[in-house]
C-alpha cells in the first residue's frame, strides 16, 4: 500500500470504488469513495485511482456497500434466556460482548429494545454509551401495561401519574424510547402517547385489542405498531366483541394458541371491511408497521436461517402433516397482508422478536422478498425504514456526510441474488471493521 500525505493520514477508513446503495432512492451509485472519520462520514466523492493510495483504505472494487441494518424489535432474554435476572455490574461488559457476537457479523449494527426487566435498567443504561465493539443499543425498560400479567418484560402502571412518572424517571436516565403492550387501557394509553410527545421519547405499541383498538390507539397517536399478527387479531377479538361466530377457531388456551394464531391468519379474509378500515387507517396517519415473520416462519421450517425456536413455540414439532399444512397456508396469508401494507405504502420496519437475533433479521429480510417486495426496498425498509420508525433517520439508515459509518461490504451482490445477503461480508462498525468472527 502506498502511502500519501497527511491529510490521508487522518482518515480513520476510506473505501474506495463502492457500489453504493442509496436507500433513499433505490438506486446503486456506481464508484463511490466514502471517507470516514471519527465513526462518521465525512466525504462521498467519485472514485480516482489515487483513493487506493490511502493509508487506512478497502478496494471496495464495485462490490455493494449499503447502511448497517436495525433491528428494532429486541428482548434480552432471546440473547441470554429467561435465566439472567439479577446482573452485576461487572458483568455488563461480558454480557455486551455475547449481545454483540450475535448481531455484528450479520450486520445488525443498531437495535432498539421492545420491552425487558426492570432489573436490568442499570445495564441498559451502560450499553447506550456507543463503542465500536458493540452494536448501538436503544433501550425502553419493561413495556408498560394497566393490568399486573407478572410477567417479566412488562412493568404495571397502576394509574395515568404512575405512567408519568415512570416515562419521565426513565427519560432522565437517558431512555428515549417506550414500549406499551396491549394490556394498557385506553385512557392510560392515552397519557403515555402525550407524556412521550412532549418529551420527544419515541413510542410504539404491541396492541391486538384486548384492552384497547389498533383503531383507538392509532386515534390516541401511537403511530408505530408491532406484528402484522395484531391486525388479524384486532379483526378477530372485533368479531368476538360483536358476536360474530368463531366457534370454528381452536380455543385460545395454553395448548392451542399457537395454532390458533396460524388459523386466524387463515380466518380473515384480505378484503375483511375492519382490516381495509385498519389499513387505510395506517395509511391516512402515516403509521408503521413491524412485520416480525420469522417467528411464525422458523417453526414451520419456511425460515432463511435456522434459529433456536422459543419454547413457546416447540409445540409446532409435534404435529401431523395436516396441521402442519394448515399453519403453512395460515402464514402465506399473513405474508399477503404484509405485501398488501406494502402496496399500499404503509412503512414496514425490521424486527427480531425471537432467538438468534441477528440471524433471524436476515431471515426476516429473505421472507419480505418472498412475498414480493423487491429486494431493493425491502433494503430500504431494514435500513432507513427502521431508522424513521425509531426516530433516529439524522445518524443511520443512509450513507450520507455526517452520518454513523455504520456499514455493509457485501462479498456477494444480494441485489442480484437476495440470498447472497447470507453470505460473507464485511461489517464496518463506526468506521472500524468488525474483527470478530464472521458468519
Amino acid at each position: 500500500m502506498i502511502s500519501c500525505s497527511s491529510d490521508v493520514k487522518n482518515h480513520q477508513l476510506v473505501i474506495a470504488n463502492s457500489s453504493l446503495f442509496d436507500t433513499k432512492t433505490g438506486e446503486v451509485i456506481s464508484g463511490r469513495t466514502i471517507k470516514i472519520d471519527m465513526g462518521r462520514i465525512v466525504e462521498i466523492k467519485d472514485f480516482e485511482a489515487s483513493d487506493l493510495e490511502y493509508d487506512e483504505v478497502i478496494n471496495a472494487d464495485q462490490r455493494l456497500l449499503t447502511p448497517g441494518f436495525i433491528d428494532v424489535h429486541n428482548h434480552l432474554e432471546f440473547v441470554f434466556g429467561d435465566s439472567i435476572k439479577e446482573v452485576n455490574s461487572k458483568d455488563f461488559k461480558k454480557l455486551r460482548k455475547i449481545f454483540a457476537d450475535q448481531y455484528i457479523p450479520y450486520g445488525v449494527l443498531t437495535v432498539r429494545s421492545a420491552g425487558g426487566r426492570e432489573e436490568h435498567l442499570s445495564m441498559m443504561k451502560s450499553w447506550m454509551k456507543r463503542d465500536n465493539r458493540f452494536p448501538d443499543y436503544y433501550p425502553t425498560g419493561g413495556a408498560l401495561v394497566s393490568v399486573d400479567t407478572k410477567f417479566h418484560n412488562h412493568t404495571f402502571v397502576k394509574d395515568s401519574a404512575t405512567i408519568v412518572r415512570i416515562i419521565k424517571d426513565r427519560f432522565k436516565m437517558g431512555f428515549k424510547h417506550l414500549k406499551l403492550y396491549s394490556f394498557i387501557g385506553a385512557n392510560q394509553l392515552r397519557v403515555a402517547v402525550n407524556t412521550s410527545n412532549s418529551l420527544g421519547v419515541n413510542i410504539f405499541g404491541h396492541i391486538e385489542n384486548v384492552n384497547v383498538s389498533i383503531s383507538e390507539a392509532n386515534r390516541f397517536g401511537l403511530r408505530n405498531f408491532e406484528h402484522a399478527k395484531t391486525l388479524f387479531l384486532d379483526v378477530i377479538r372485533t368479531y368476538e366483541k360483536s358476536g360474530v361466530d368463531i366457534s370454528s377457531l381452536p380455543p385460545d388456551d395454553s395448548n392451542n394458541w399457537v395454532f390458533r394464531e396460524y388459523q386466524i391468519f387463515n380466518h380473515i379474509d384480505i378484503e375483511d371491511s375492519i382490516l381495509v378500515d385498519i389499513i387505510n387507517l395506517f395509511k391516512l396517519t402515516g403509521s408503521t408497521l413491524t412485520p416480525t415473520l420469522h417467528i411464525h416462519a422458523n417453526p414451520l421450517g419456511l425460515g432463511f436461517v435456522n434459529t433456536k425456536i422459543p419454547n413457546s413455540r416447540k409445540v409446532v414439532e409435534s404435529w401431523p402433516p395436516l396441521k402442519r399444512k394448515n399453519a403453512e397456508n395460515g402464514f402465506r396469508a399473513l405474508t399477503r397482508l404484509i405485501k398488501r401494507l406494502y402496496d399500499e405504502g404503509v412503512p414496514l420496519s425490521i424486527g427480531s422478536d425471537t432467538s438468534d437475533p441477528g440471524k433471524s433479521v436476515l431471515s426476516e429480510i429473505l421472507l419480505l422478498n418472498e412475498a414480493g417486495i423487491p429486494i431493493n426496498d425491502v433494503i430500504r425498509i431494514a435500513t432507513l425504514n427502521s431508522a424513521e420508525a425509531i426516530g433516529l433517520d439524522s445518524i443511520y439508515g443512509s450513507i450520507e456526510v455526517n452520518k454513523s459509518a455504520n456499514l455493509i461490504l457485501f462479498d456477494k451482490n444480494p441485489i442480484e441474488d437476495p440470498k447472497n445477503i447470507l453470505l460473507k461480508k464485511i461489517v464496518i462498525k463506526d468506521g472500524i471493521v468488525w474483527k470478530g468472527k464472521n458468519h
